[in-house]
């Protein structure tokens, strides 16, 4: 240890650096940090989701729809799956050490950001899957809308819950103290 960091207070910034070790202040009160590592699973298994659909993979989509067949659902495909691992990434700073060495502001932009592009996304799709709940729907579900309705949006509106408790979570973790 040199004279500079034993001088320090524990959770003083150091030169250079923007975090050294948590502030005093930074707790996890437990179990809290589940919502973290289930949002970065969330997109993992999101992100093998489009690797393999991207390869010409099936499973998952309506019967007869390929990627192949679909330009543009390819490259949503191809754009995705780096966009699913860098949300994984996002998730597991909230939680692990290393994400203090990335401000707060720019992991609660993200967190909450990730929260609300997946909430407002599925959140339309909700209304219609009360609607096929409460057997209100003039026409039935098939194929592709089915797969929406049922499958797709649900899973959306889960990441969105994930990243939303995640990122309160963090916040409420790494709230400044004011004496």
């Amino acid at each position: 240890m040199t004279a500079s960091t034993a001088e320090r207070p524990r959770g003083a910034k150091a030169p250079g650096r923007i975090f050294t070790t948590p502030p005093e202040h930074v707790r996890d009160p437990g179990g809290e940090k589940w919502w973290a590592y289930t949002a970065a699973l969330w997109m993992l298994i999101f992100a093998g989701f489009h690797a393999y659909w991207a390869l010409g993979g099936t499973f998952g989509l309506p019967p007869g729809e390929t990627l192949r067949d679909n330009l543009p659902l390819f490259i949503i495909d191809i754009i995705a799956i780096p966009m699913n691992l860098g949300g994984a990434a996002l998730a597991l700073a909230l939680v692990q050490r290393w994400g203090l060495h990335i401000r707060r502001f720019w992991l609660l932009l993200g967190g909450w950001g990730c929260a609300a592009l997946m909430v407002v996304h599925a959140l339309p799709a909700m209304f219609g899957l009360v609607e096929f709940w409460l057997d209100m729907r003039d026409t039935p579900l098939e194929g592709l809308e089915r797969f929406s309705l049922l499958v797709y949006e649900p899973f959306w509106m889960l990441g969105g819950v994930l990243f939303a408790f995640a990122s309160w979570y963090y916040q409420r973790r790494t709230r400044p103290v004011t004496p």
